[in-house]
């Protein structure tokens, strides 16, 4: 009788633990539930990491991706030459400019970048502390699965970490959320938005990518008539 007892007091806790970390991490909106369960982008290049911080590495691998053929070395001294006194982060925008790419920022949610991936669009993260490193580190997020509430990236030499939602969502917060699409000129997002195309195109104008720029001018007018640079 004692024994019966016992087991029907721990029983609600041990409920409430198991509810407690399905829950845990972000919730995601209904219309991110209603994308597919589960969603790979297996042919996304891998590189190891070339330096501590990754960045060089995650961009060459989406530089490959987008059919630009080159290495973590050559990108590095690429943001040498463009961007020597720039952040880190900085300097990847201005090397993928530099090959007529434009650099899409995406809003600071979950949400928003399992909606690109599952488009197909690889994403470009920067995160802290997740990889057992200290400091910041880039990353591609490249999958998800809904079910299990778990991310797969490209990141240090690692080819498919797996992260849960929290310890991702953790991570990117303590490095500023930010996240970027590199997108050619003729490809939009999913979900594009008017005003941050705009400005994309407008940075490279600004990097001296005038023709690529108004090749993503052409895009967004099929989308947006009156847009303009």
């Amino acid at each position: 009788m004692l024994q019966s007892v016992r087991v029907i007091k721990l029983l609600p806790v041990a409920l409430l633990f198991l509810l407690g970390a399905c829950s845990s991490g972000p919730q995601l909106l209904p219309e991110t539930k209603r994308l597919p369960e589960r969603v790979e982008l297996a042919d996304v290049p891998f590189f190891q990491l070339s330096d501590a911080q990754g960045g060089p590495s995650a961009l060459a691998a989406l530089l490959n991706h987008h059919g630009v053929i080159t290495s973590p070395g050559l990108v590095d001294e690429r943001m040498q030459q463009l961007a020597k006194e720039q952040s880190t982060k900085a300097g990847l925008e201005a090397v993928a400019r530099s090959y007529d790419l434009l650099v899409y920022p995406l809003p600071g949610n979950l949400d928003a970048l399992m909606q690109q991936v599952s488009a197909g669009h690889p994403v470009l993260v920067m995160q802290d502390r997740l990889f057992g490193g200290p400091g910041s580190q880039f990353a591609l997020l490249v999958g998800y699965d809904q079910r299990e509430r778990t991310l797969v990236m490209r990141s240090g030499n690692t080819r498919r970490w797996y992260t849960s939602f929290a310890s991702f969502d953790d991570a990117w917060e303590e490095a500023g959320r930010w996240a970027v699409l590199i997108q050619p000129t003729n490809q939009l997002p999913a979900q594009p938005l008017e005003r941050v195309w705009l400005q994309a195109a407008r940075d490279m104008q600004q990097q001296g990518r005038g023709t690529a720029a108004q090749r993503a001018l052409r895009t967004a007018r099929q989308v947006w008539p009156d847009a303009a640079l």
